[in-house]
């Protein structure tokens, strides 16, 4: 397994831990909660490792909380990721785990599933932090600064290579 998908496993984790407890309204009833992860592409083999490590994380903890796992089919469907998230919105789940398809598209329906109470946490893909300020919305983002990591990785290529080379 490579190194970003651990990231992305661990930044993973720490969000379904984000989310949890949730409200507790759930401490007083006998149903857990219900945490929805949408994905990017479930083709994609990086976002399958992400998704099994949900499932693997929830069976550890399954006395703890329910998952309900969803993706795309091509990571440029952004209105079908945008059902997804009206569908979870009309179940009524406790938190949604969003890796978002686009970054200022996905923003709109998810400050309508804080509106309605849903727990949101933003992974992998970091929202647009300009159209989060017009939509006047503060969702938490859990994940590696891949740019950083990108330059960091080029400065230490750049050391190891010789002038010409």
């Amino acid at each position: 397994m490579s190194l970003i998908s651990l990231q992305s496993l661990r930044a993973l984790s720490i969000a379904l831990l984000a989310v949890l407890p949730l409200p507790a309204v759930h401490a007083q009833s006998a149903s857990k909660p219900r945490v929805a992860l949408i994905m990017k592409s479930l083709a994609n083999e990086f976002f399958q490792t992400m998704e099994k490590g949900a499932r693997d994380y929830q069976a550890k903890h399954s006395s703890e909380f329910d998952l309900i796992s969803n993706g795309i089919k091509n990571e440029t469907d952004v209105s079908q990721q945008i059902n997804l998230v009206n569908q979870m919105i009309a179940q009524k789940v406790d938190a949604i785990v969003l890796a978002p398809a686009d970054s200022k598209a996905l923003i709109p329906v998810s400050k309508k599933a804080q509106q309605a109470g849903i727990l949101v946490v933003n992974i992998d893909n970091k929202f647009d932090a300009d159209t989060l300020a017009q939509e006047k919305v503060k969702i938490p983002f859990v994940g590696p600064d891949n740019r950083k990591g990108a330059k960091t990785v080029g400065e230490y290529l750049a050391k190891q290579l010789s002038p010409g080379s």
